[in-house]
């Protein structure tokens, strides 16, 4: 009790800045196809409470069946969009999205289009857009890309070196990985472009020291503290 109060005292001193302003930052990063420097990253990072309640049923139904899960997260031209949950084996989880934005002629507005964007060839999202605000070119990119560890035995595995393979490969400037905890894992400017760990050797101290990464972890439901 003693130590949860210490732990809440000592997290609510820690700048922190939101989920929402984050990712705008990590959005215009990627559009420049730039990483961000380690020092220009913030200590902390607080989330809404639609981004845990996907978290928390991500990590619900793998705890249950002991099943990869994944969602990724995308940039749709100004909107962020989470994908639908993929559901992996125990070992690895593989996924594929399709992402689209067209914009149209309102039908009964004047002066306004239809902004529409469709997930994997389904409407995901619509709305209204004044017509001096549709942009001349439509930019959507992958953003970040959320998966699950199940539990083995007594713990929950850490990151793989296949995760963050496919992070360099895909050339993200983060990954999350959904234990008991969430962790997210920023590429820098100074990170290689290979991975020059072995799995054993994959930890939160190597991944800063060796690879020039910096972690976040928070409890389910709270804030992603730089480690």
């Amino acid at each position: 009790m003693f130590s949860f109060l210490k732990n809440l005292f000592e997290d609510n001193r820690i700048p922190t800045i939101p989920f929402i302003e984050f990712y705008k930052k990590i959005s215009q990063l990627k559009e420049n196809d730039v990483f961000p420097y380690e020092y220009n990253l913030p200590q902390g990072i607080s989330f809404p409470e639609s981004f845990w309640e996907e978290v928390v049923k991500i990590y619900r139904v793998t705890l249950k069946d002991g099943k990869e899960r994944e969602v990724s997260i995308f940039w749709a031209d100004g909107d962020l969009v989470f994908t639908s949950v993929t559901k992996g084996d125990e070992k690895s989880v593989i996924s594929n999205h399709q992402i689209s934005v067209k914009y149209q002629l309102h039908p009964t507005r004047k002066s306004y289009y239809r902004k529409e964007i469709y997930l994997d060839g389904k409407i995901y999202k619509r709305f209204d857009v004044y017509y001096k605000d549709v942009p001349k070119n439509v930019s959507i990119y992958f953003l970040f890309n959320l998966h699950s560890h199940p539990k083995v035995g007594d713990f929950y595995p850490f990151l793989s070196l296949q995760d963050v393979k496919s992070q360099l490969t895909s050339n993200a400037i983060v990954s999350g990985l959904i234990t008991d905890k969430l962790w997210l894992v920023v590429r820098t400017d100074k990170t290689p472009k290979e991975i020059l760990l072995t799995q054993e050797e994959i930890s939160v101290d190597n991944l800063r020291t060796k690879m020039e990464m910096v972690c976040y972890c928070a409890n389910l439901n709270g804030k992603a503290i730089r480690q």
